[in-house]
C-alpha cells in the first residue's frame, strides 16, 4: 500500500521547549490512525505540522525548516516547498475539538476556505462570508 503521509526525524519547539522529538512514521493510504495521550503531549502540534499550521504560531521553531532537519511529505509532496503549500493545505484539512482560528480577522478566517480553494472573486467571497456569519447566529 502507498504511504499518504511520511515523516522523518521531525522536531518542533515552542520557544525553548522541545515539543516533538525525532518523530518518524508512515501513514498508509486508506488507513485509520489514532493519536492518544495526555493533554500537552504533542498530538495537536504534530497534526498541525502536517499542513504547516504551526507556522502561524509565534515563537515556534520547526526543525524541518533546517537543511539538516526532518522531513514531512504529504502524498509525496515536501511540505516545506512553499510552491506546494496551498495544495498541501487543500489536501490536509483539520477539525479541532475547540475553535482554532488563524490569527486573522473573523472575516479572513471564514474566507480562508474559499481563498485556499482558488476563489478570487472578492464580491463572491464577501457575499459567502456574510451569508455564513448570518447563518451562524440564526
Amino acid at each position: 500500500m502507498k504511504n499518504k503521509i511520511e515523516t522523518r526525524d521531525v522536531n518542533f519547539w515552542y520557544g525553548d521547549f522541545h515539543a516533538l522529538k525525532g518523530i518518524s512514521m508512515d501513514i498508509e493510504e486508506k488507513s485509520v490512525i489514532a493519536f492518544i495521550g495526555p493533554s500537552g503531549c504533542g498530538k495537536s502540534t504534530f497534526l498541525r505540522l502536517l499542513n504547516r499550521m504551526n507556522d502561524l504560531i509565534p515563537d515556534t521553531f520547526n526543525a524541518v525548516l533546517l537543511p539538516s532537519g526532518g522531513k514531512v511529505y504529504v502524498e509525496g509532496m515536501d511540505t516545506m516547498d512553499e510552491s506546494l503549500l496551498l495544495e498541501i493545505r487543500r489536501r490536509v484539512g483539520m477539525v479541532f475539538q475547540r475553535p482554532n482560528p488563524f490569527p486573522k480577522s473573523i472575516f479572513e478566517n471564514v474566507a480562508y476556505g474559499l481563498r485556499v480553494n482558488g476563489i478570487t472573486d472578492n464580491a463572491f467571497i464577501r457575499q459567502r462570508v456574510e451569508e455564513t456569519l448570518k447563518g451562524a447566529v440564526e
